[in-house]
């Protein structure tokens, strides 16, 4: 079904090689996950299979690459549409329509499909995946696992032989994981080839026939599905690897501080909807040195919450103390925060450089604490490079880096993990430490439990009255 034969690529951004040298097969009906550390190649792969390399994401390409007999350097991307679909880690870069009826009616619309066939393929992707609750609704109003539902359905309503999928659990909560898992299972069942690039892989472990590892642009090595299940924890962490058992991972903590907090919320209620409140009378005390995690299911609030803490938001109710003193929503920006879950929304200068410094008062070895920052994250040899030309997790790891060098005494994650691989995840738990040893108040919002349970001090669940 898929073959790539000697493929080395080199975006045109870049002075090195992505892939180097890559020979891969891949069975008709195959489910096969890819596993690396963030950059490692792993969706360029993707890329080489849904033909947005080089057609897309221009670049020196040698080699084959034959899906479904097709030679891709002999069909445009309009040839191999019908062939493969692809779900992007953010839905909402591959939505074109505002409601999701019209979205997942949108790739048989592009096909140029029949009105009766386009209804049918609709009805038949809705019972599938089990969404009729979805229908007829603003996509701008779906939480992140709604979005990727009708992602998928709407990609699945074009009936492609292969599915590619880009790390796709990134922004979704337990609840949301577990409907992805079902909707794998089922699309495997219906005999469809799947390509899975990710680094949560605790919930595919039951699904793929074959993992392949890929190293600095070269397949590392292979594993068949009972050879990777039967790995520990330990051994894919030795490996750069996240944990594949996630029920045998510590306990999350529960060590609250005493004495005065830094930070108090008092009653806070917000709602977008003038009958309809998101956040109902919340109370939190954050003491210096903790870092609190913040979970629940998607849509309860918690980036929300975030963003009144920072003074992004007004709160409809309640009040705000940082140090025993009463901050508006504007004042709270000089002490507080944020670092969203959408790394693009943070960048903004034309290098990684300037990115660090961005924004900081200049104070002594202010410049030398930069250099030592992109160095623990891995992004010295990036500093000449503009932001946009990461990847998703180099980009991620960039903004928790002007974080660290921020003199805000309260500091908010908004998913720091999400689309970040075992040593990148390490590294941002080793420096959220190293902010609260400081004295900084650190709250992160998280659905990512190996991270939580290694890095926070206590944990505050959304809906309940208490730590």
């Amino acid at each position: 079904m898929i073959d790539t034969k000697n493929v080395t690529f080199r975006y045109a951004s870049s002075e090195e090689d992505t892939l180097k040298d890559v020979s891969l097969h891949i069975e008709n009906g195959e489910f096969v996950l890819l596993l690396g550390a963030s950059g490692c190649g792993k969706t360029t792969i993707t890329r080489l299979i849904n033909v947005l390399v080089p057609d897309f994401y221009e670049g020196m390409l040698t080699g084959d690459i034959v899906i479904d007999g097709k030679n891709t350097a002999e069909h445009t991307i309009q040839e191999l549409s019908h062939t493969v679909g692809s779900v992007f880690q953010d839905p909402r870069s591959q939505f074109f329509a505002m409601d999701t009826t019209a979205e997942i009616a949108f790739s048989c619309e592009n096909a140029g499909l029949k009105r009766e066939e386009t209804v049918s393929r609709i009805q038949n992707a809705i019972e599938l995946f089990e969404i009729e609750k979805l229908l007829g609704k603003s996509v701008f109003e779906l939480s992140s696992g709604e979005k990727q539902m009708i992602a998928i359905a709407s990609v699945y309503a074009r009936q492609p032989k292969v599915m590619v999928f880009d790390e796709p659990s990134a922004n979704l909560d337990n609840n949301a994981i577990d409907k992805l898992k079902d909707s794998l299972h089922k699309l495997k069942d219906q005999g469809h080839t799947i390509v899975v690039s990710e680094h949560r892989i605790h919930y595919l472990k039951d699904l793929c026939g074959r993992v392949i590892i890929i190293k600095n642009g070269k397949i590392d090595r292979e594993l068949s599905g009972r050879e990777f299940r039967k790995q520990t924890n330990e051994s894919l962490n030795r490996i750069g690897l996240r944990s594949i058992h996630i029920d045998k991972l510590p306990k999350e903590k529960n060590e609250r501080k005493s004495g005065e907090p830094l930070l108090q919320l008092k009653n806070i209620c917000f709602g977008y909807k003038k009958n309809n409140l998101l956040l109902n009378n919340v109370n939190m005390d954050v003491h210096r040195g903790e870092i609190l995690g913040i979970v629940g299911r998607n849509g309860t609030g918690k980036t929300t919450l975030l963003e009144i803490i920072c003074g992004i938001k007004k709160q409809k109710k309640g009040d705000i103390f940082i140090n025993g003193n009463r901050y508006k929503n504007k004042a709270r920006i000089k002490h507080a925060y944020l670092v969203m879950q959408d790394s693009d929304y943070q960048l903004f200068t034309e290098s990684v450089e300037k990115e660090i410094y961005l924004g900081s008062k200049k104070t002594k070895g202010f410049e030398e604490k930069g250099v030592n920052i992109l160095a623990r994250i891995n992004l010295s040899e990036y500093i000449d490079r503009h932001p946009a030309s990461l990847s998703g997790g180099q980009k991620q790891r960039l903004c928790i880096a002007v974080a660290c060098i921020k003199d805000a005494d309260i500091i908010c994650f908004d998913e720091p993990t999400s689309g970040l691989d075992y040593q990148s995840m390490v590294t941002v738990d080793q420096l959220l430490t190293d902010l609260a040893a400081q004295g900084k108040a650190i709250i992160v919002t998280s659905h990512d439990h190996e991270f939580l349970s290694s890095c926070c001090t206590s944990i505050y669940e959304m809906g309940m009255k208490k730590y």
